[in-house]
């Protein structure tokens, strides 16, 4: 899955020189097109508890694992929504790199962050 993580960056890279989403605030956006975004990402999160349990790495009666995927795609998706308007990617693949980002959960995390790390260093 690794190659996963290095395509959604590649893609979010791609195009930095384009127009940087006209300095729009996260608030500018409509709840519509969150609505939408969020939905996409907890889709992923669905996909990706359901092929768990299928694994037998998680039981589909255990609740707060299904609630803890969920957040975790949503809270990826979301990251990976302002990324793609930040880089100007076209709408159709902003919705699917929303909805890896949603299925990937905690290794999207960990790739925005490496992303960060190399892009403007370690803070101490």
């Amino acid at each position: 899955m690794r190659w996963a993580s290095s395509l959604v960056l590649a893609v979010l890279l791609a195009w930095p020189w384009l127009a940087r989403a006209a300095d729009k605030d996260p608030l500018d956006y409509p709840i519509r097109q969150y609505g939408f975004m969020l939905g996409v990402a907890l889709l992923g999160g669905l996909v990706s508890w359901w092929a768990k349990v299928r694994k037998g790495e998680a039981r589909a009666w255990h609740l707060t694992g299904l609630v803890g995927e969920l957040c975790t795609s949503a809270f990826a998706g979301l990251l990976a929504f302002w990324l793609c308007e930040w880089a100007a990617t076209p709408p159709l693949l902003t919705a699917s790199l929303v909805g890896i980002s949603g299925h990937m959960g905690t290794r999207a995390i960990t790739a925005f962050e490496e992303f960060a790390q190399k892009k403007y260093g370690a803070k101490p």
